[in-house]
């Protein structure tokens, strides 16, 4: 019995024990509150690479950043609270050095002339805390410039982009630098392609024929783009295919075969592909031709009044001013009524 009521008090204890464990583990159930270096993702698509900064964005609040918030000489995360991520989904390079596809940890070593972008293999570790050296993917050294005003909020922008290149911004305070990115994207772009014509895409002759256009229009792969258009034809020639095989004979040195081609495209082509076909021969002012083709238009639909007025714009420019009014006056009389006006100016310019 004494045993017993000695133990009441230490099983009471106990409990209390375990109930004021209980309590404190409660207390780490903690609420999310807004943060204050607002979370930021800037995106880029190059080609069909996507370019993710994921970052917290701090702001100066009147403080002085570099130098003194952000040493000089000192490993530092690109931001505020979690590791600042850099992720590619191809393999790029930054100011010329190879960086394969995935996702890495960004970090800035700052100096007053200079900073330093690293590009981490570990992206999972808080911040700078935990950097280590030996773990660098790359590193970029660049210039550091004073920014034409000053941002009171970190942030990295994506500061101009072409076909194949950006160079991505980090601005905050008064100063500036970025980096220069490119990539193969034109290798990029026939792997996906090639891959898509393995597809459903098979079946399809617009899908040969986006593929090759595409190669014709950036003068590339030349000789597999005229296999994928004949491929196209095979399937349903028509204009736009036969177009795209005399743009990609021409830039193989085939000029024959390309007349060849072009002539066939005009003769199976539609009023509406003839129009457009003749409009863009007025735009490289090859007014002969632009004249001819709005004439084989006019075969397939004698009615069709925008053939009948750029027709009569080529004829204008070939000083024949004799035939050109007669081509305006048949489209003023085919013309929408919300078209006449434009028609009417054309005879009056005459």
């Amino acid at each position: 019995m004494k045993d017993f009521l000695f133990r009441i008090p230490v099983l009471l204890l106990s409990l209390f024990v375990m109930e004021a464990n209980a309590q404190h583990f409660n207390i780490h159930n903690s609420i999310t509150l807004p943060d204050k270096s607002q979370q930021s993702t800037v995106v880029q698509r190059i080609g069909y690479t996507d370019i993710t900064i994921s970052y917290h964005s701090p702001g100066t609040r009147g403080r002085e950043v570099w130098g003194s918030l952000v040493p000089y000489g000192k490993v530092w995360r690109a931001g505020a609270n979690e590791n600042t991520l850099f992720t590619i989904t191809h393999d790029v390079k930054i100011e010329g050095k190879e960086l394969s596809a995935g996702t890495y940890g960004l970090h800035l070593l700052p100096e007053k002339d200079q900073w330093t972008f690293i590009f981490s293999k570990n992206h999972t570790s808080w911040g700078s805390y935990f950097y280590d050296e030996q773990e660098d993917a790359i590193r970029v050294t660049v210039p550091v410039e004073d920014a034409p005003e000053p941002r009171d909020w970190l942030s990295f922008d994506f500061h101009k982009r072409e076909r194949g290149q950006a160079s991505v911004l980090l601005s905050w305070g008064d100063k500036r630098a970025g980096f220069d990115l490119s990539l193969a994207i034109d290798d990029i772009a026939l792997d996906h392609i090639r891959k898509q014509l393995r597809s459903d895409a098979y079946w399809e002759w617009f899908s040969w024929c986006q593929a090759a256009d595409y190669c014709a229009t950036y003068k590339i792969n030349t000789k597999e783009a005229i296999q994928w258009v004949e491929r196209s034809i095979e399937l349903r020639e028509n204009f736009s295919n036969w177009d795209v095989k005399a743009k990609l004979l021409r830039q193989s040195g085939d000029e024959k075969g390309a007349q060849q081609a072009m002539n066939r495209a005009i003769e199976v082509g539609s009023d509406i592909y003839l129009e457009r076909y003749g409009r863009r021969l007025l735009r490289e002012k090859n007014f002969e031709q632009a004249e001819y083709v709005f004439g084989k238009a006019l075969e397939k639909n004698k009615t069709y009044w925008r053939a009948h007025f750029n027709r009569g714009n080529a004829l204008q420019a070939m000083n024949n001013k004799k035939a050109a009014l007669k081509a305006f006056e048949t489209a003023l009389k085919y013309a929408p009524e919300g078209r006449k006006e434009q028609v009417k100016q054309s005879i009056a310019s005459l």
